[in-house]
């Protein structure tokens, strides 16, 4: 029986990976109802009323609108086609994403680590994600001007496998939630899981 080919498989995975990004963001796009004007009885805003409005809530609005954004342009910045044949949009494309992911996602991100729920170990998980993330698209971006474009290339994977996080997270409390498991760990394990293995994943892929 024939067996179908590496370059084919790795083919389906970006396909499959690709219709669960669009998915995912498509859900927080429809989310937004829910927190614009923020519904307290939504799962993610519950218990967040004491301290929701005010700074945190500039910083969840930034995010949740950024953020979906930058996993959509991070899509075609990754792919290698569109960067071969349309470079100049690559190009136009990429100082949008450097500025949504510094200026908008890292930050509001950062702000919003603080507020985590399940204390100090999903705090310092979701604030390290934010610090690492931009220190990668920083990184890539100093490559790209330098014009080293395989480390920026490199740089810029990482960037995206921490963008990614986002898709994990989710992923993590479906899986939770399907599973029956409320446990208090679940929550700061997937602060850190979820960014922690797809870098490790990415890592391991380039050996």
């Amino acid at each position: 029986m024939h067996k179908p080919d590496a370059s084919a498989l790795q083919t389906l995975l970006k396909l499959l990976t690709c219709v669960l990004i669009c998915k995912i963001v498509i859900a927080v796009v429809l989310s937004y109802r829910d927190y614009m004007p923020p519904n307290f009885a939504n799962e993610f805003l519950q218990g967040r009323q004491g301290y929701f409005f005010g700074s945190y809530q500039w910083a969840f609005t930034v995010h949740i609108t950024s953020g979906p954004m930058s996993l959509v342009l991070g899509m075609i910045l990754l792919n290698e086609r569109f960067r071969r044949q349309y470079s100049y949009w690559h190009r136009c494309i990429g100082r949008v994403q450097v500025a949504c992911v510094l200026l908008l996602v890292a930050p509001s991100g950062l702000w919003m680590a603080w507020n985590a729920h399940a204390g100090l170990v999903a705090e310092t998980g979701f604030g390290s994600l934010a610090i690492v993330t931009a220190v990668c698209i920083a990184l890539g971006w100093r490559s790209a001007v330098k014009r080293r474009f395989a480390e920026h290339r490199h740089w810029m994977s990482r960037c995206y496998a921490l963008l990614f996080s986002a898709v994990v997270l989710r992923f993590i409390g479906g899986l939770a939630t399907v599973a029956g498991v409320e446990s208090e760990w679940v929550y700061p394990v997937a602060a850190w899981a979820s960014w922690v293995l797809p870098l490790l994943a990415y890592e391991v892929s380039r050996q």
